[in-house]
């Protein structure tokens, strides 16, 4: 679906016939956007035939599996970035069997930017962009800052969006935490090798946006004024202090899968300790009975009450089970 955006007279205007770009491309004071959203083969030839893009370029905005990047060409840029979705439901049951790659939804926005001219091509409906054109409705002056602030726009709010995904983050860890601590079980240790490969994932994509935005910033790009230069060093700087976050919370769940296995092996060692003491209760009885039992021909118990040898076994267990005790061994 094809849709120009533009202002016009004072309000912003929608606009779905190609024909129009041509004309409006040589107004160079108005900035031109033009979102395609699951764009058909004819509006793809579009980019090569009035943008004149690279084929390059266009193939990679035709694959929406990019590493986020930035490659600069002939008076334009393209840039790709994700829009992530995490999911973190774990109580659900059919939650729960989701891998780390089903939780982490991402949607990639392709842009192509030029002096008076933003393309912005995605395969599925993206928020910030439908965001973006309800505060375009609203608000047309947003257009008259030119179209490297509409980008700027674009990508601070997914940078923006990175940040309740990490306080989703934040959250699942402190509860994982409380029940490592309270009692560790089979399914927090894959809860945690999950988060751990969330981690892993989230990281791939947030790095490399993070290197486009830094390689944006320390370039002379066509279409970046110098007084929207310092918006997008804010959009970098926000990704940095996510990525620096995700890297300590990769830290933080191997500190927790240590601290699992500890509780695992006190638990083991607990319930062998405990079982060694039963045994050591047992000892002298056994030892009694076997020694006197396999190597004599008479028992000295024949013909002796039987409460008595009853009451001597137990004296030795009682005897046995107090000096265990006092050494805190149970």
């Amino acid at each position: 679906m094809l849709t120009i955006i533009r202002d016009e007279d004072g309000k912003t205007v929608h606009n779905s016939d190609p024909g129009l770009i041509p004309r409006l491309l040589l107004d160079r004071a108005k900035p031109l956007w033009l979102d395609l959203e699951s764009p058909s083969p004819e509006e793809f030839r579009l980019l090569t035939d009035i943008f004149q893009f690279h084929p390059i370029a266009v193939e990679d905005a035709m694959h929406p599996h990019q590493r986020a990047k930035l490659d600069e060409y002939d008076g334009y840029f393209f840039l790709t970035a994700d829009e992530i979705k995490l999911d973190l439901d774990l109580e659900c049951e059919a939650a729960a069997a989701k891998d780390a790659r089903d939780r982490v939804q991402m949607r990639q926005m392709s842009v192509f930017l030029g002096p008076n001219y933003l393309v912005t091509i995605h395969v599925e409906p993206i928020e910030v962009i439908r965001r973006m054109r309800e505060r375009c409705d609203r608000n047309h002056r947003l257009l008259e800052h030119g179209a490297d602030y509409l980008l700027y726009t674009l990508l601070d709010s997914l940078a923006d969006g990175y940040f309740p995904m990490l306080d989703t983050l934040g959250d699942t860890m402190d509860d994982l935490e409380d029940r490592i601590v309270a009692k560790s079980s089979d399914d927090i240790l894959e809860t945690i090798f999950l988060m751990k490969r969330v981690l892993n994932l989230l990281r791939k994509h947030v790095g490399p946006f993070r290197e486009a935005m830094q390689s944006l910033t320390s370039r002379d790009l066509c279409g970046i004024q110098d007084a929207t230069l310092p918006y997008f060093r804010d959009v970098a700087d926000h990704l940095f202090r996510v990525y620096e976050s995700l890297d300590n919370d990769r830290d933080i769940m191997s500190g927790m899968l240590d601290a699992h296995l500890t509780q695992v092996s006190n638990s083991m060692n607990r319930v062998m300790q405990k079982l060694s003491a039963v045994a050591t209760v047992f000892l002298p009885i056994t030892f009694v009975t076997g020694v006197f039992g396999m190597n004599f021909s008479k028992q000295p118990w024949v013909n002796t009450n039987f409460w008595f040898w009853a009451f001597v076994m137990l004296a030795m267990a009682v005897f046995t089970y107090w000096w265990v005790h006092r050494r805190r061994w149970v």
